[in-house]
């Protein structure tokens, strides 16, 4: 764009020199007129504003009965100003780039993300693909929300870096497409998972525990919905160009205790499928959080969650039961359509599951 503006830019100086003889001539500015117009339609921005302080420039020349080399110092300044706002800009933007290229670099997430067994593919019943359904929905509209991944897209685009490093007033350097460092950030709140709310339950063989009616499933499969919506987190997914190379990518973790109408929940805790020979439930006094689950002790499952995991492995969204006030709650976590890019396998793998441990909200009805 600088470089492709500056002979049309060199014709509207000539343009206005040659309307700046001593005897001001309407044919002479008529040239002049037109030619900027025709030319700040082609050069872009910088050559209508270098034409308009032309112009400008052209009048006060004029106003003051100046002569010819007195429009020089002028004409100098309607042209240093402008291509030195896109100098300057020009520069801002290579600095800002080069400084978000280095913040937010290619990695692997191979490592973190390993791929769903085969044995972890089973087809599901009506009531888990409508919970997936409803899940990518909302992780659609989560994800239509914000503008980082594009921006992190862009940043790593050879050819946005080619047009960052030709200075020019394109529309691509001012509003809403300007790289900063909000653009970059995820959401706001996210640095560390909540500690748990209560303490855990471990129900043993011994414990016989009661199946929950149908309406108390579905209002906690609702819920786990909206769990794990915050616990993968479309606005830290980052640009995904492979496995082997993301920017920006946010390590999956809650940022709240999820809500239900009836219950209250005590805790959360992860139940892990796919980096142990056998499955395993990651302990933290926090809420469940990726980065922090890497060296996190282990516990085997008890009872509720081993009768909870059977049942989402054979198929189904949920698995919950109750014991005096205690309610607990088996979610699968499975793989929606937006996360087969990262962790591989197939829509509908089984990936893990959330262990939800809740009591009655003496509060509510």
């Amino acid at each position: 764009m600088f470089f492709k503006s500056l002979p049309v830019a060199l014709i509207v100086l000539g343009t206005a020199h040659f309307a700046a003889r001593p005897y001001p001539h309407p044919l002479r500015w008529g040239w002049f007129l037109v030619c900027g117009v025709v030319a700040g339609s082609v050069g872009g921005p910088v050559v209508t504003g270098m034409f308009v302080l032309l112009l400008v420039a052209l009048l006060l020349w004029s106003h003051f009965r100046q002569r010819v080399r007195t429009f020089l110092p002028l004409s100098a300044v309607a042209v240093a100003i402008p291509y030195g706002l896109v100098g300057w800009d020009a520069h801002e933007q290579q600095t800002a780039h080069d400084r978000f290229r280095q913040a937010y670099p290619f990695e692997s997430i191979a490592d973190r993300l390993p791929e769903p067994r085969a044995a972890l593919h089973t087809p599901l019943t009506d009531g888990a693909v409508v919970k997936l359904d409803k899940l990518e929905e909302a992780v659609q509209d989560e994800a239509n929300k914000t503008s980082r991944t594009y921006q992190l897209r862009r940043l790593h685009s050879q050819s946005v870096r080619t047009f960052v490093n030709n200075p020019g007033f394109g529309r691509t350097r001012m509003g809403s497409n300007r790289m900063t460092e909000e653009s970059f950030r995820g959401r706001s709140g996210r640095s560390e998972a909540p500690g748990q709310p209560g303490s855990p339950s471990i129900w043993g063989h011994e414990d016989p525990f009661e199946l929950m009616p149908s309406k108390d499933r579905e209002e906690l499969g609702e819920m786990h919905v909206g769990g794990t919506l915050d616990f993968v987190n479309p606005w830290g997914w980052g640009y995904v160009k492979s496995r082997d190379r993301v920017a920006g990518f946010l390590p999956h973790r809650f940022s709240k205790v999820p809500e239900v109408k009836t219950w209250r929940v005590q805790r959360i805790e992860l139940v892990g499928l796919l980096k142990h020979p056998e499955p395993v439930v990651y302990l933290s006094d926090r809420l469940p959080a990726m980065a922090e689950l890497v060296n996190a002790p282990t516990r085997p499952l008890d009872a509720f969650e081993g009768a909870g995991l059977s049942a989402v492995r054979a198929g189904g969204d949920g698995f919950a039961a109750h014991r005096g006030a205690v309610v607990r709650f088996v979610g699968a976590i499975r793989s929606a359509k937006q996360c087969v890019e990262c962790h591989g396998g197939q829509r509908g793998d089984l990936l893990g599951a959330f262990s939800y441990t809740l009591h009655r909200d003496a509060m509510r009805p």
